[in-house]
């Protein structure tokens, strides 16, 4: 991450370099180590050399709200958004992640429950064309829309979504959710059926998404069907809380 005029002030190039070096190796223990813990201590380092590593900032607030840290994820994703946001009007190749840096606090608000905070950080990185990934952005739009209640908008988001990236199987699960919102369990169990069929990794596996086609197929009368999906649900991760879910509607449709 190149210094502009403006930024790194009191930060020698030394501490720049090893910096960026800290960022480097956070990535590679996360990724190709699993190993997010020691990821995290490299980015803390990282952020302590140079405060104003976006790249950093980013990283960090990614894997603390993949953890449940919300609020310090919130804080520092906050300032990867203002340091990108400075940072791309003189390199418009950080244009995308400056969109990845509002998507990522856009999820982190949805889970704190901030709706209408997190589409206004969502609408700009779906304006954003170099941006990669706007199904993402999009799928958070119509989850934050959904959660807020406004299921018309949502389903146009999540249609949005899907149109762009027909495999993308946490949107399909949250448009299976929002038709059964509607009272439409059949178009639930479409939406559903699509998206644990999905070919990618981690798609069948989806609890939510066999919970909420159990749902439809009641909804349907279709009691096999149902038992099936519960059945599944459960064998997927039993101590979840979807698993306790699908298990409790087991034993209500037990005779």
């Amino acid at each position: 991450m190149a210094c502009a005029g403006w930024s790194c002030a009191g930060v020698s190039e030394e501490s720049r370099i090893q910096s960026q070096a800290d960022v480097d190796l956070g990535r590679a223990q996360y990724a190709d180590e699993n190993n997010p813990s020691a990821a995290i201590v490299s980015w803390e380092r990282a952020i302590r050399r140079n405060p104003e590593n976006a790249e950093a900032h980013l990283y960090l607030g990614q894997a603390l709200g993949e953890i449940g840290q919300l609020e310090r994820a919130e804080t520092l994703l906050r300032r990867a958004v203002t340091f990108y946001a400075v940072q791309s009007v003189e390199d418009e190749r950080l244009r995308s992640l400056l969109a990845e840096a509002r998507n990522s606090l856009g999820a982190v608000l949805i889970n704190l429950r901030r709706y209408d905070d997190a589409l206004v950080v969502l609408r700009p990185a779906s304006q954003e064309l170099t941006y990669t990934s706007q199904h993402l952005v999009l799928g958070n739009i119509g989850l934050a829309l959904l959660r807020k209640g406004s299921l018309d908008e949502a389903a146009q988001a999540l249609e949005r979504a899907m149109n762009l990236q027909p495999q993308f199987c946490v949107g399909l699960t949250r448009l299976g959710e929002l038709r059964l919102q509607q009272n439409d369990a059949a178009r639930a169990v479409e939406a559903l059926d699509r998206a644990l069929a999905v070919p990618l990794r981690g798609c069948n596996t989806i609890q939510e998404a066999w919970l909420l086609r159990a749902r439809a197929h009641t909804q349907l009368q279709h009691a096999e069907q149902a038992r099936g999906d519960l059945q599944r649900c459960v064998e997927i991760a039993p101590r979840s809380a979807e698993g306790q879910s699908c298990a409790r509607l087991q034993g209500a449709a037990a005779p």
